[in-house]
């Protein structure tokens, strides 16, 4: 079972969610001095090295951090697979994922490789703005990671309660996708273009 798998179990039985990073104010401005080592007050500096959150100010950043779920993923151990119903968003906070796609043949090399992605990397931004949203590839970590992730109860109570952190939240991953579906549409422009030239290649060479 993937680990969105066992939190899609624990929202359709209303069960709790993972634990959340508690930071209090006076808690996250000691702990931004450099020397500190704990997790806890890192997470607003990290979150303010990605780039689609450049818009958020410090207390917003953390007020954010109070929403994310931190865990910690083993070698090989499957975050969400193809068509699993997509419930979180994530950045990867250390340690790397590799993303592949199923050919659709039913055998285990029908796995095909797409990408790896790393630190202040984020995926799965899709599941925070559809219902039922289905997984189109499967991540699967490759050596110790840690992701913070968010799911749909937390966005709901960051609207409830942090309207503006909310806002900017769905407006950053509105960002993501369109910056995604832009590169998508360049590259199929390209192969199009290729392709396009290929054949008039070959006619010409006919004749």
């Amino acid at each position: 079972m993937s680990y969105e798998n066992e939190i899609s179990e624990k929202l359709e039985k209303k069960e709790a969610l993972p634990e959340k990073l508690d930071i209090s104010m006076l808690k996250y401005f000691w702990q931004a001095n450099p020397l500190s080592s704990v997790k806890g007050g890192n997470i607003p500096k990290f979150l303010r090295k990605i780039g689609v959150l450049k818009n958020f100010s410090d207390n917003e950043l953390r007020l954010l951090s109070q929403s994310l779920h931190l865990r910690s993923f083993e070698n090989k151990e499957v975050i969400f697979r193809q068509h699993d119903l997509g419930v979180g968003f994530y950045f990867i906070y250390s340690g790397n994922v590799d993303v592949t796609v199923d050919s659709g043949k039913g055998a285990e090399e029908s796995e095909n490789y797409l990408l790896s992605l790393d630190k202040y990397d984020y995926f799965g931004e899709l599941a925070l703005l559809q219902d039922n949203s289905a997984r189109n590839a499967t991540v699967v970590a490759r050596g110790n990671t840690e992701l913070l992730g968010i799911f749909k109860p937390d966005i709901e109570s960051l609207i409830l309660n942090h309207p503006i952190v909310a806002a900017k939240l769905l407006q950053s991953v509105s960002l993501i996708i369109a910056n995604r579906l832009f590169s998508v549409t360049r590259e199929v422009r390209a192969l199009k273009y290729k392709l396009t030239q290929r054949k008039m290649g070959k006619d010409g060479s006919k004749g």
